[in-house]
C-alpha cells in the first residue's frame, strides 16, 4: 500500500490512500472530532462531538458511554454506524459488546464489515453466533471466516452446535467444517473425526479435507476408517477407467476429458488420505515425482510407495499411479474391483444415475448433452426424469437433450415442473424465443476457451457459470465499471466494446476478455465506462461470490494470480 501511495495514477494514490484509512482503523473514525474549543481548526465538514458527550466520556474516564454508541447505531447515516462498530473495537466496557449483534446483521456492507473485524477482538457468545449466521451470506462468508479462525477455540462448541442444527444447507455445514479444520488443536481433529460417519458423502469429503489441512495423524483405531476411503476412491477410479473404454470414439471429447478430471481428483484425495496413515515429506515427494511426468520420476515415486505402504495398499495404489496404459491399469485393478463390462450406450446410463460423490455434475451434464447430440431414443425416460434434478445445470442440459429427441415428450413433461420453470426451460432451447438465454452448460464451455481457464476442471467452470449473469447491450448504451459504483466483474461473449477513462477512449475489449474492476477517479462521476461499438453480450459475476469460489479452489486461484 505504501508503495502505490507513489503510483504515478492519480487513481492508484487514491485507492491506496483509501486502504491505507481502513488499516489503520481510520476509514471514518477521521470524520468525528472532539471539540475542545470553538477555534478547532480542520472541523470543516466533521462530526463535532457535543458538549453533554464529552463530558460523559471525561467521566467514565475516557471510555464511550453506551448511550452514546447506541445513539450511532440507531442513527439512519451509514457513517455514525460504521463509526460506532470503530468505537467498540475501543471500547473497554464488556457490556457494550451485545450491541456488536446489531451491526452484524446491518444491511450496509460497509458497516457490517467493519462489525465483522470488531468482533475479531471483541466477542462474546451471541457475537460468535452472528457471525456463525454471517457464514449464510456470500458476500460476508470469507470475512466471517476469517473472524471465527481467527478468534479461535472460543467457537469450536457453538460451531459444532450450529453444524447439528436443522434446516442447514450443505454449504454452510463445508463451511463449518472448514472452520474447525483452519483453526487447528487436537479439540478440533476430535470434532472433526466424530462426523466422519456423517450420511451425506460430500461432507464427508470435506471432513477428511479438514483433516488432512489440520495435520490430522491416525491412531490405530482410525486406521481401517482412513484405507477404507482410500479403498473408495480406487474403486472410483477403476470404474472410471474402464467408463474411458466403453464410451467409444465418436464425439466424446467432453466426457473424457471430464473423467479424467474426476480421476485426477481421486488420486489428489489418495495422496492427502495418506498422509495420513504415513510421512508428510515421503508423500508430498511422491506426489511431486509422479506430477514431473518423467520416467525417472515415476520409477522413483514407485520404489518409495513400494518401501513404505502395507502390502494391501501397495498392490491397489501402485496400480493408479504407475505410468502404464489405462487397459494395464484395468487389469491389474480387476482382481479387487471387478466390474462388468458395459457398452456404450449402458456406461453412459451408469454415469448419469450414479451418486453426485462418486459422478460430479459437470461429468453428468456432458452426458447428458451427448445423449442429446447422438438423439439416442432409448434414453428418453431417464431424461424425463433428470428434468427433475434439483441441480439447475444436469436439468437444464436434460431438458435440451429431451427436446432434440422428442420436443412433443419435452413439453408435455416440462410443464409438471410449473409454468415458470417450463418458461425457464424454453428460454435456453427455443432458440426462435426473443428472449433466448444461455444455459449454464454453454457458458462453462465458453469459459473454457478463454487461455487463463482453459486447464480448469469442468466442474469448477460449471460452478462459475452457476454465478453468471447475461447482460446486454445494444450499440452506444454504455455500463460503468468504476470499483466504487460496480459489483461485477465481465467477460465479452460476443461483440466488441471501447473503454473509455474520463471521457476519453482509452482501449477496446472483444470477445473472450476479461474486463476487471477499475479504480475510480478523484472528483469524478461514471470516471470508468464501457460502450459497445456493437450489439453486444456480456458475462457478468458478482466480485464477492467469484472470490467466495476462489477461497474453495487453490488451482483456480493460482491460475487467477498468474494472469493478474
Amino acid at each position: 500500500v505504501n508503495g502505490l501511495m507513489n503510483n504515478e495514477y492519480e487513481e492508484a494514490q487514491e485507492y491506496a490512500q483509501r486502504r491505507m484509512n481502513e488499516i489503520k482503523g481510520l476509514s471514518v473514525s477521521d470524520r468525528y472530532v472532539i471539540k475542545i474549543d470553538k477555534g478547532l481548526e480542520g472541523a470543516h465538514n466533521k462530526n463535532i462531538m457535543s458538549k453533554v458527550d464529552l463530558e460523559m466520556i471525561i467521566r467514565s474516564g475516557g471510555d464511550f458511554s453506551r448511550s452514546r454508541i447506541l445513539q450511532l447505531i440507531r442513527s439512519n447515516d451509514i457513517g455514525d454506524r460504521q463509526y460506532a462498530a470503530e468505537l467498540l473495537l475501543n471500547s473497554t466496557s464488556d457490556e457494550n459488546i451485545s450491541l456488536l449483534i446489531e451491526l452484524l446483521n446491518d444491511p450496509e456492507p460497509r458497516v457490517r464489515n467493519t462489525a465483522i473485524k470488531t468482533a475479531i477482538k471483541k466477542y462474546n457468545t451471541e457475537v460468535i453466533v452472528s457471525l456463525i449466521e454471517n457464514l449464510n451470506y456470500p458476500l460476508y462468508s470469507n470475512q466471517a471466516i476469517n473472524a471465527l479462525t481467527l478468534i479461535g477455540e472460543p467457537t469450536l462448541n457453538l460451531l459444532e452446535g450450529c453444524f447439528y442444527r436443522t434446516g442447514q444447507s450443505s454449504q454452510s455445514l463445508i463451511k463449518i467444517i472448514q472452520i474447525i479444520g483452519k483453526i487447528g488443536g487436537q479439540r478440533s481433529k476430535d470434532l472433526l473425526w466424530s462426523k466422519i460417519d456423517f450420511p451425506d458423502k460430500v461432507i464427508i469429503s470435506q471432513i477428511l479435507l479438514s483433516l488432512g489441512e489440520s495435520g490430522f495423524k491416525a491412531g490405530i483405531s482410525q486406521v481401517s476408517r482412513i484405507k477404507y476411503s482410500i479403498e473408495s476412491d480406487i474403486a472410483d477410479i477403476r470404474w472410471n477407467l474402464s467408463a474411458l473404454l466403453e464410451v467409444g470414439n465418436d464425439d466424446v471429447d467432453e466426457i473424457v476429458k471430464a473423467l479424467e478430471w474426476e480421476n485426477q481428483n481421486d488420486v489428489d484425495h489418495i495422496y492427502m488420505l495418506l498422509a495420513m496413515l504415513y510421512d508428510t515429506s515421503s508423500i508430498q515427494l511422491v506426489k511431486e515425482n509422479i506430477e514431473s511426468g518423467t520416467t525417472e520420476g515415476t520409477t522413483y515415486a514407485i520404489e518409495l510407495l513400494d518401501a513404505f505402504l502395507s502390502d494391501q495398499l501397495k498392490q491397489r495404489i501402485i496400480p493408479v499411479l504407475d505410468d502404464v496404459s489405462i487397459h494395464e491399469k484395468n487389469t491389474r485393478l480387476e482382481v479387487f474391483y471387478p466390474r462388468i463390462k458395459l457398452d456404450e450406450k449402458l456406461v453412459l446410463k451408469f454415469l448419469i444415475n450414479r451418486d453426485f460423490t462418486q459422478t460430479n455434475r459437470w461429468t453428468k451434464a456432458c452426458v447428458l448433452k451427448q445423449i442429446g447430440r447422438s438423439k439416442i431414443n432409448d434414453f428418453k425416460l431417464d431424461l424425463i426424469a433428470q428434468i427433475f434434478n434439483p441441480d439447475k445445470l444436469v436439468r437444464e442440459v436434460a431438458a435440451w437433450s429431451l427436446y432434440q429427441i422428442d420436443p412433443v415428450e419435452y413439453h408435455s413433461n416440462a410443464i409438471r415442473l410449473g409454468e415458470d420453470q417450463k418458461r425457464e426451460f424454453d428460454d435456453v432451447i427455443l432458440s426462435n424465443r426473443i428472449s433466448s438465454k444461455l444455459m449454464i452448460y454453454e457458458i462453462a464451455g465458453f469459459y473454457r476457451k478463454i487461455p487463463v481457464f482453459e486447464t480448469i476442471p469442468g466442474i469448477i467452470l460449471s460452478n462459475i457459470a452457476d454465478i453468471t449473469e447475461e447482460l446486454h447491450l445494444a450499440k452506444g448504451q454504455s455500463a460503468n465499471i468504476d470499483e466504487k459504483r460496480n459489483q461485477n466483474f465481465f467477460v465479452i461473449y460476443s461483440g466488441s466494446v471501447d473503454f473509455f477513462s474520463k471521457g476519453a477512449k482509452i482501449g477496446q475489449f472483444s470477445t473472450g476478455q476479461f474486463i476487471g474492476e477499475m479504480l475510480s477517479a478523484p472528483g469524478f462521476m461514471n470516471s470508468k465506462l464501457i460502450v459497445p461499438s456493437e450489439s453486444t453480450i456480456l458475462l457478468q459475476f458478482n466480485k464477492e461470490l467469484f472470490y467466495e469460489l476462489l477461497s474453495d479452489n487453490v488451482k483456480l486461484a493460482d491460475k487467477i494470480l498468474e494472469f493478474i
